[in-house]
């Protein structure tokens, strides 16, 4: 599986569970229709439903008046778009605290196995970094599950449920990661009448494919001077020459150059509340807008929601440090890197595959192969590279470094720490819906 081409990358996004190739050429993207109509989607967003708040051990939620604030926060346009009400400081209340170095960090999911057996490993390693120096900078944990009723990690990972705007994801359909910005704002929307819901100054936005190695060291906060974080994929090109048009249906030419528009996404991201309740609003305006627009589709294709975040970070003037690895503070991708760097975290969107001399298979460690539900509940260790040796190869030719090697290897040990130290887990749901 190739993942350095300079044609060619895999990626898959938290929420989804789909395998999708992406270009240099976005026009070449895989378009897929968005399943529900923009009737249906008003008319769910309208409806009131139970937003669950579950921690560990609890079983308590919000009610429905103290979570729900979901058709009270949209505006209708007369040719049929969706405008969230932007969130203020002073709506959050007292939630808006604005001093500090400490983080809370989040992360979305439908709850699919594919995406809760990752959650219980990077979980599991977000609790190892918090035991180490600097961690207690590392204050609060939300999982944002985009869902129609509580999973089984409800229990085990402190979430948040949010209605989904597509249902059919609970199980299968086609764009998942559609419903997630939606998904934010309710968390946001809850958060005005529980301000306990907002543990930090600093919300990190994080995927369930990553590792926790190291605490992250943020800044204080009320330091204006301190850029907030993002990473910067390859594939996010603002000013690639064919998808101008659809970003200027989105970010146009008034407003500035392209160059404006960062190369990121919603995750890995570290900002200030204020920023996220400036950014959410557009962020989710715009992933409507490009689900509604089949030319926006096409040509963004499988990283469109990543687009619709960074024009979001534009139109708000939200300016952030996009370090490349080795120098990047947030995460790097092995194979792709061959080191941890100044990172707190691995992401292992891409496969590895070691080759022996032979050119046969000496060992391979892929997500894509972990979609059972079984492996839910139980886990299982995962396999070490072998010893190493100077012959081996990845997939796509090139040589494993020591480096490399070593750098792997720590990321399988990191994560086999982590499962050696999981909680039973049962397999049915026992979090209940008051």
């Amino acid at each position: 599986m190739p993942w350095v081409d300079s044609r060619l990358h895999v990626h898959e996004r938290c929420g989804h569970g789909k395998r999708h190739n992406i270009n240099d050429d976005p026009s070449e993207h895989q378009a897929n229709r968005f399943r529900a109509p923009l009737s249906q989607v008003l008319e769910h967003r309208a409806s009131p439903r139970l937003h669950d708040k579950q921690l560990p051990g609890s079983t308590a939620s919000l009610t429905d008046q103290q979570a729900d604030t979901t058709s009270e926060q949209l505006t209708v346009t007369a040719d049929g778009k969706v405008l969230p009400v932007a969130l203020t400081d002073s709506s959050m209340g007292a939630a808006s605290a604005s001093k500090g170095r400490s983080i809370h960090t989040l992360c979305t999911s439908n709850g699919s196995p594919y995406l809760n057996y990752q959650t219980r490993i990077m979980y599991g390693t977000y609790q190892m970094i918090q035991k180490a120096a600097g961690g207690d900078q590392h204050v609060a944990f939300t999982r944002i599950l985009h869902r129609s009723e509580p999973d089984i990690l409800m229990t085990q990972v402190p979430s948040f449920r949010a209605d989904p705007l597509t249902p059919a994801c609970d199980t299968w359909c086609e764009f998942p990661v559609s419903d997630r910005p939606n998904a934010v704002r309710q968390f946001f929307d809850a958060a005005v009448k529980d301000a306990s819901l907002i543990q930090a100054p600093w919300l990190l936005m994080i995927e369930t494919d990553y590792v926790w190695m190291k605490p992250l060291q943020a800044p204080q906060a009320e330091d204006m001077a301190a850029s907030s974080l993002a990473f910067p994929f390859g594939y996010i090109n603002p000013q690639y020459p064919n998808i101008e048009g659809v970003m200027r249906k989105m970010y146009p030419a008034e407003k500035g150059p392209l160059t404006n528009v960062p190369g990121s996404g919603p995750a890995p991201v570290m900002m200030r509340l204020a920023e996220w309740i400036k950014v959410t609003p557009d962020w989710e305006r715009l992933t409507a807008h490009i689900e509604a627009d089949p030319e926006s589709k096409e040509k963004l294709g499988w990283v469109r929601e990543m687009y619709a975040f960074s024009v979001a970070l534009a139109l708000q003037g939200i300016k952030v440090d996009l370090a490349k690895p080795p120098l990047n503070p947030l995460i790097t991708q092995p194979p792709a890197d061959a080191t941890l760097g100044q990172a707190a975290m691995f992401h292992y969107t891409w496969g590895s595959v070691f080759q022996n001399a032979q050119g046969e298979k000496a060992w391979e460690f892929d997500k894509r192969a972990y979609t059972d539900p079984s492996i839910v509940t139980t886990p299982p260790a995962l396999a070490l590279p072998p010893a190493f040796d100077t012959q081996f190869k990845l997939q796509d030719g090139k040589a494993v470094t020591q480096e490399l090697y070593d750098t792997l290897t720590a990321m399988i040990q990191q994560m086999n720490h982590a499962i050696a130290n999981l909680s039973p887990l049962k397999d049915t749901i026992t979090a209940t819906a008051a």
